[in-house]
């Protein structure tokens, strides 16, 4: 028995140190924001836009495709400038698909290279239960770890693919087979991109009807309220980064089609921390402004971009003048 054990320890002690080796070696950011091709969203263009475009970021708009799709950043950026005389540079920094916890990563950097005037976050009528699947991609390692500890089914992907990134670029950097450098200067420093077409009505009219039985079964759930708990805690990290910076933070309420809520679930846990913009509902229930159930179309961002625009020049609560 005491030979069998020695054995798998001369076997386990070597993975585990290789794996600590991993995780305390260098890794890059344009690595990771690289690593994985996100098909929705460039994720490749956050990188360029944080790291490599000099051009600063005074509104930052984040969240999931719903920002990407609504948020017509050069449109507002315009009508800004114009309704209260500035010269304020919006970005769209929406980072596709759900998983509140990849904000954390990308707000750190957002402070670290451009110390916005404002961010504003994205909510929409429930707080997503999952870590978003390029978590582990992009968060520091101390970050991952401390995912580990709450309440998330998905610990040991995010584990496991924190560290398949980085054994990914050491063993490129090592074999020199890594392709780095800026990218192409003709990026832009806006990220929208126009869907000009129109969902199927009827299309629309059935995911009306299922997300209206979807979001009824959530009001006041328990398992519901438990699961919140978990992006609850990144929402909390951010905020309290914000403030140590002097980032000013609200949240801006993005539904999908004709949704039942006036306003998010989680109302009054976002009022505690900050301003939320509830867009007008006729944004949400007109079935000529989304390009699916999910996504505003490049009229739909019209709509948006004017009506955000009024609010940001009132500027007594969103601070965007020195």
């Amino acid at each position: 028995m005491k030979r069998f054990i020695k054995n798998i320890l001369i076997l386990i002690i070597p993975f585990i140190v290789g794996v600590l080796l991993i995780f305390k070696a260098p890794y890059s950011k344009e690595f990771a924001y690289s690593f994985r091709k996100n098909v929705d969203c460039n994720t490749s263009w956050i990188y360029y836009r944080l790291f490599q475009n000099n051009k600063p970021i005074d509104v930052a708009f984040m969240g999931t495709s719903h920002t990407g799709c609504g948020i017509n950043d050069s449109l507002i950026e315009r009508l800004v400038n114009i309704k209260d005389n500035q010269n304020l540079i919006v970005s769209n920094l929406a980072y596709c698909t759900i998983g509140r916890n990849i904000q954390l990563p990308l707000v750190k950097d957002l402070i670290e290279t451009k110390q916005p005037k404002l961010i504003v976050m994205e909510v929409t009528e429930k707080e997503s239960k999952s870590s978003h699947k390029d978590f582990g991609y992009i968060a520091d390692i101390d970050d991952v770890i401390e995912n580990s500890k709450l309440f998330n089914t998905a610990v040991i992907s995010d584990l496991y693919s924190s560290f398949y990134a980085r054994f990914s670029y050491t063993r490129k950097r090592l074999s020199n087979t890594l392709k780095s450098g800026a990218l192409n200067n003709h990026l832009s420093t806006h990220s929208y991109f126009p869907f000009k077409f129109t969902a199927d009505e009827s299309f629309l009219k059935e995911h009306k009807k299922k997300q209206y039985n979807r979001y009824e079964k959530n009001k006041n759930n328990l398992l519901s309220n438990l699961e919140s708990a978990y992006p609850k805690f990144y929402l909390n990290e951010i905020v309290e980064i914000a403030k140590a910076n002097n980032v000013n933070l609200v949240f801006l309420y993005l539904p999908s089609f004709g949704t039942s809520l006036d306003l998010p679930l989680d109302y009054e846990f976002y009022s505690e921390y900050g301003h939320v913009l509830i867009p007008p509902k006729k944004i949400f229930n007109n079935p000529n402004l989304w390009v699916d159930g999910e996504h505003l179309n490049y009229d739909g961002s019209k709509v948006l971009g004017e009506w955000l625009a009024n609010q940001m020049a009132n500027d007594d609560y969103l601070l965007l003048k020195q």
